[in-house]
């Protein structure tokens, strides 16, 4: 075996070395403690991931891990019409530490950021984001009866990605019962942009305390933490953000960097320097994968 290896490129042996040495450099989380605005602590969310076994490339452990690299606080595991995965996640983190709706610990001095139990409730009409679940709501029904279970399970229903198409929030009425809608949503041009954040304008008309929500979609790409949530809760736990959120406590941060939410929140933020700043190591981490792969095919093959 050790023959074979010397008959390998050298070059693919350094490569795969460079790239272990970057992946353990780049491959940091953070370790301050969430800021404090008066009576609030201030958590960075991500209320919209996917993970494995479902519909997301990662496995829980593994997404709570990527999610303290991205800086985040809480985040809310939300598999197509599904929720034992998620269920399972947020059992795992509160036997770990750190997720227990009843514990008074913050995050950072817990194992990992906050997790809660959620799902993307799928319907042709509508999709529909619920934080705070312990069994999976029926996607076939109109959006009002959905957001009414979710409600009925002391959960928060937050429209996703709430583009024209649809049709399901055409109803003023059905609009109003929501607690949030995804005011930041990962786009490819700021037209994309410009819908979330014209649907979340109607929303608030309709409602003045809904929350704007900023989320990632994760399954595979794009990151976790894409867009963000600030959330000014009164305590770190599962239940002070499903509270923060239920009573519009949030602003939402769009891959642009541009909040939207209420201006009194938002000047609160203009004095907490870098707090809604994502900890960006995803273009070091991609090519250090990219070349260990790569050296990893040319031992193998070459």
């Amino acid at each position: 075996m050790v023959s074979r290896l010397r008959d390998r490129p050298l070059w693919a042996t350094v490569a795969l070395a460079i790239a272990i040495a970057v992946g353990t450099l780049v491959d940091r989380v953070p370790t301050s403690a969430p800021q404090r605005a008066g009576e609030y602590v201030v958590l960075a969310g991500d209320f919209h991931v996917h993970a494995f076994p479902g519909d997301g490339s990662l496995a829980p452990w593994t997404l709570r891990q990527e999610a303290a690299r991205a800086g985040l606080d809480v985040f809310a595991v939300t598999n197509h019409n599904m929720v034992f995965t998620a269920r399972f996640a947020e059992w795992m983190a509160s036997s770990s530490g750190g997720s227990s709706r009843a514990s008074a610990v913050t995050p950072r001095e817990s194992s990992g950021p906050i997790v809660i139990a959620g799902q993307e409730i799928t319907n042709p009409e509508y999709h529909l984001i619920a934080v705070g679940l312990t069994r999976t709501v029926n996607a076939d029904q109109p959006a009002a009866a959905a957001i009414r279970d979710v409600h009925a399970q002391g959960g928060v229903a937050i429209a996703a990605h709430p583009t024209p198409r649809f049709h399901g929030y055409d109803d003023d009425q059905t609009v109003a019962l929501l607690d949030g809608t995804e005011a930041a949503h990962p786009v490819d041009r700021v037209s994309g942009q410009e819908e979330f954040t014209a649907f979340f304008e109607r929303a608030r008309r309709l409602k003045p305390s809904i929350a704007p929500i900023g989320s990632s979609d994760f399954h595979v790409s794009p990151a976790v933490a894409a867009c963000r949530t600030l959330v000014f809760a009164r305590e770190a736990t599962a239940a002070g953000v499903i509270e923060a959120i239920r009573s519009g406590r949030t602003v939402a941060v769009d891959q642009f960097g541009h909040r939207h939410g209420e201006a009194s929140l938002i000047q609160l933020l203009d004095t907490m320097p870098d707090v809604d700043r994502p900890v960006d190591t995803t273009i070091w981490r991609r090519a250090s994968l990219v070349l260990a792969w790569t050296a990893l095919l040319a031992l193998l093959v070459l």
